[in-house]
C-alpha cells in the first residue's frame, strides 16, 4: 500500500491526533478522507461514480456490507437523484471516498468494509440545506458492526441568498466563481449537522452576464453566519474567506436581500521563467507565492509549462517571497516586489544536495517507514512535502524506507526543519538538519 506524508501539525486537532496515532500506516486513502472534512466533498477527487456505475463485485469474494442511506424531504418524501458522499477511515485497502446517487426510492447503498475507524457522510440536492453525519473512532473502535444498517437524512428546504459582482468601474463581471460556507457549526458531537460547505468546488455558483449570482440551500434563521470567497481569472481573487465580503459590508441580511454588490479589482499578473544551469527550461516545477500555501486552498502555487514559464493569478502590488520546487533540482526562493510594470521573476536552478536521516528506537534498532514532513525553510512554509488537495504535489519524499532511512537527493544546501511521526512512537514537531551528505541518526521514543 502506498504510504503518505505526515500532515502539518497546526492544521486541526483531529489531524494532530492522527499524526500521533501514526503516519506510515494510514496510506493515501485515509488521508484523503481527512481532507473531505476540512474541505467540502470534491467529486472530482473521488474515482467512484454513482452507485449504479460501481463495478460488479467478484463472485469469489464475500459481498460487502451495505448501509442503506435514505434521503427524504421534511415531509418524508423520497428524494431521487440526491447526492451522497461517503468517506471512510479504515486500515483495509478500500476506496476511502465514494460518491452515490439516490435511486427512485431516495436510497443509496453505501459499501462498508469489515473494519471502520471513522465514517462520514454528506447528503445534498438542489434547493435544500446539505447535511453532514459522522461516526468517530471513539465510538466505533474499528468495528463496522457498530454502524447502523440504515440511516436517513431529512433535508429541509433552503432559503435564497445572492447579489452582484462588479469591477471598479461599476461594470458587471460575468464568470465569477462564488463559494459559500457557514462560518460556524453546532456541537461537533451531534450526529447530524448542517454541512459547512454550501457551495464549494464544483458546487460553487457563477455570476451571469449581469454579474448576478444566487444560492438556494442556505439555512434559515437570524443566527446564520456566512462567508464568501470570490475568484476570477482576470481579477484579484479572495484568498482569506470573506475579505471582499467584509469590505462590501455584505452581511447575511444583505445577502438575503439579494441586492448587495461586491467589487473586484484588477491586479498585477506576475510570472517568469525557470531554467536549469544550462538555461534549458524546467517544466512541471511548482512555483509558490507567499509563505504558507497550505492555508490558502488551491491558490498559492502554479506549475511551469513546457517552456519553463509560470504565471500567477492577478495579485495586488506587494512584496512577497516566490519559491520554486522542481524534482531533481535544489529548491530556490526569491523576494520580489510586484508592480504594475510587472518585471519577470526568473529562476536558474542548481543541483540539490542529499539529506539522509536514519530512524532508530531507543535500543538503536531501525524504525521503518517513518513519516517525514517539512516544518519550515528560510523562515517560511512555502517548501513542503505534504500531499493534500489544497496544494500541488512537490514530489519531495515524505517517508523513510523499510530500513528506516529517509533520503532526499535534491534538498537545498541550507538548513530545513522537519517533523516526524510513526505509529507507536512520540511525535517530533521540529528538528533542523542540513543536507551535508552525512547520515544523521534520529532517535524516536515510544
Amino acid at each position: 500500500m502506498k504510504r503518505n506524508c505526515p500532515r502539518r501539525p497546526e492544521v486541526t486537532s483531529l489531524l494532530y491526533s492522527l499524526l500521533a496515532f501514526g503516519l506510515g500506516f494510514l496510506g493515501r486513502t485515509a488521508l484523503e478522507a481527512v481532507a473531505q472534512d476540512s474541505q467540502a466533498p470534491k467529486p472530482s477527487q473521488t474515482a467512484a461514480g454513482p452507485a449504479s456505475a460501481a463495478p460488479q463485485a467478484n463472485k469469489a469474494q464475500a459481498a460487502p456490507r451495505l448501509m442503506h442511506v435514505r434521503v427524504v424531504d421534511s415531509s418524508g418524501r423520497a428524494m431521487p437523484g440526491a447526492k451522497v458522499h461517503a468517506s471512510l477511515w479504515t486500515k483495509e485497502p478500500v476506496k476511502a471516498n465514494r460518491d452515490y446517487l439516490c435511486d427512485a426510492q431516495g436510497e443509496a447503498k453505501v459499501e462498508l468494509p469489515k473494519s471502520v475507524d471513522i465514517l462520514r457522510l454528506w447528503a445534498r440536492t438542489e434547493g435544500h440545506v446539505p447535511l453532514f453525519a459522522h461516526w468517530e473512532s471513539d465510538e466505533l473502535e474499528g468495528d463496522a458492526s457498530r454502524l447502523p444498517d440504515e440511516f436517513t437524512f431529512t433535508l429541509r428546504k433552503g432559503t435564497v441568498i445572492g447579489g452582484f459582482v462588479k469591477n471598479e468601474d461599476g461594470q458587471p463581471i460575468a464568470g465569477v466563481k462564488v463559494q459559500v460556507m457557514l462560518s460556524h457549526r453546532r456541537s461537533e458531537r451531534q450526529r447530524v449537522l448542517d454541512n459547512t460547505w454550501l457551495a464549494e468546488g464544483d458546487d460553487a455558483r457563477t455570476t451571469d452576464a449581469q454579474g448576478r449570482w444566487k444560492l438556494d440551500n442556505v439555512p434559515s434563521g437570524d443566527d446564520v453566519e456566512l462567508r464568501l470567497r470570490l475568484g476570477h481569472a482576470d481579477y484579484i481573487s479572495d484568498y482569506p474567506w470573506g475579505a471582499m465580503q467584509d469590505h462590501a459590508q455584505a452581511t447575511t441580511a444583505v445577502l438575503r436581500s439579494q441586492t448587495g454588490t461586491i467589487v473586484m479589482a484588477r491586479g498585477v499578473r506576475a510570472g517568469g521563467i525557470v531554467t536549469d544551469p544550462s538555461e534549458k527550461p524546467v517544466a512541471g516545477a511548482v512555483v509558490v507565492w507567499g509563505d504558507d500555501p497550505y492555508l490558502m486552498p488551491g491558490s498559492q502555487e502554479v506549475r511551469t509549462d513546457e517552456r519553463g514559464a509560470y504565471c500567477f493569478p492577478p495579485l495586488p502590488p506587494m512584496t512577497l517571497n516566490i519559491t520554486v520546487i522542481a524534482q531533481g533540482w535544489s529548491p530556490e526562493m526569491k523576494k520580489a516586489t510586484l508592480t504594475w510594470e510587472n518585471p519577470p521573476v526568473n529562476f536558474q536552478l542548481q543541483p540539490g544536495k542529499t539529506i539522509r536521516l536514519r530512524f532508530v528506537d531507543e535500543a538503536g534498532k531501525p524504525i521503518p517507514e517513518v513519516g517525514v514532513g517539512i516544518a519550515g525553510w528560510r523562515g517560511a512554509k512555502s517548501l513542503y512535502n505534504h500531499r493534500h488537495p489544497n496544494v500541488l504535489d512537490t514530489q519531495v519524499p515524505c517517508v523513510a524506507d523499510k530500513n528506516g532511512v529517509y533520503r532526499w537527493n535534491w534538498a537545498p544546501p541550507d538548513q530545513v526543519e522537519y517533523y516526524f511521526g510513526k505509529q507507536g512512537y512520540q511525535y517530533v514537531e521540529s528538528s533542523p538538519y542540513t543536507a551535508d551528505g552525512a547520515v544523521h541518526e534520529v532517535r524516536l521514543s515510544r
